[in-house]
């Protein structure tokens, strides 16, 4: 049986990052200065990056001091070493280096005198079969929506993060989802992107990364706290060790595109 799943976009958040994460603006009343630890490596070879950053007062908005001179290892479950260089002030990056799904992995942080850790567990690979446009049934009927098509396991429990691309631009929106009611299942999701509005020609890239338990909390805390759901904006649950804004996810990653008609 085919399941359907809608979500309804998060505009609450605000894009920092390259490539296909993006670091968040929390808007919290916690003091400035704060580590900020943005980090991810997936089942790819392009993809492996930890960013640090200090958090600055809202007001600021978005720019948020990089961090570096850090010293920055992921260790694999056999104590492999994992070392990532700074490529550009604060952004740091591993080369020649993909995680293995069903892997644990521990990123550390290493600033003067402090170090952090993290764990994460990169899950089994879900593919993202087909992503399509359509108009939405209801409402206004010039606004277009994106569906995504995949098979969840029926062996395993699953998370998993979406995120849209539209004309090579990553939206705002957030989209986190389990499989507490659809395990197993041949699952098509409704993504209803924020503000932003979808034209014959345009291009749509929607990537499905597949997250572990501790990491889906955190978006999905994220997705939470909309301007208009009523929820206290407050700093989403972390997997660093001592505590620090962000966190680290090891990932597997599947893609998809599609051009509006």
């Amino acid at each position: 049986m085919k399941h359907t799943v809608v979500i309804v976009s998060i505009f609450f958040l605000t894009v920092l990052m390259s490539s296909c994460e993006k670091v968040i603006d929390i808007h919290t009343n916690d003091e400035i200065g704060r580590l900020v630890i943005e980090g991810f490596i997936n089942n790819t070879t392009s993809q492996q990056e930890i960013k640090l950053s200090r958090n600055a007062a809202f007001s600021g908005g978005n720019n948020y001091p990089p961090v570096s001179g850090a010293t920055v290892i992921v260790r694999d479950q056999k104590q492999q070493e994992y070392t990532f260089m700074e490529t550009e002030s604060g952004t740091y990056k591993a080369q020649q280096f993909s995680g293995i799904p069903g892997e644990t992995y521990t990123m550390e942080v290493r600033i003067d005198q402090e170090k952090y850790q993290a764990t994460s567990r990169m899950p089994q690979i879900v593919t993202l079969d087909s992503v399509s446009v359509e108009n939405p049934k209801f409402g206004d009927k010039e606004k277009r929506n994106i569906k995504v098509f995949y098979k969840d396991p029926a062996d395993q429990l699953n998370q998993y993060r979406f995120v849209v691309f539209l004309n090579d631009k990553q939206l705002k929106d957030i989209y986190a989802v389990n499989d507490d009611f659809n395990n197993g299942n041949e699952i098509s999701i409704t993504l209803r992107p924020d503000d932003v509005d979808i034209f014959p020609g345009d291009r749509i890239r929607v990537e499905m990364l597949c997250i572990d338990k501790t990491i889906y909390n955190y978006w999905y805390s994220l997705m939470q706290q909309s301007g208009n759901s009523g929820v206290t904006p407050s700093n989403p649950p972390t997997n660093i060790s001592p505590v620090a804004l962000g966190y680290f996810s090891a990932q597997t990653f599947s893609a998809r595109s599609v051009q509006v008609d």
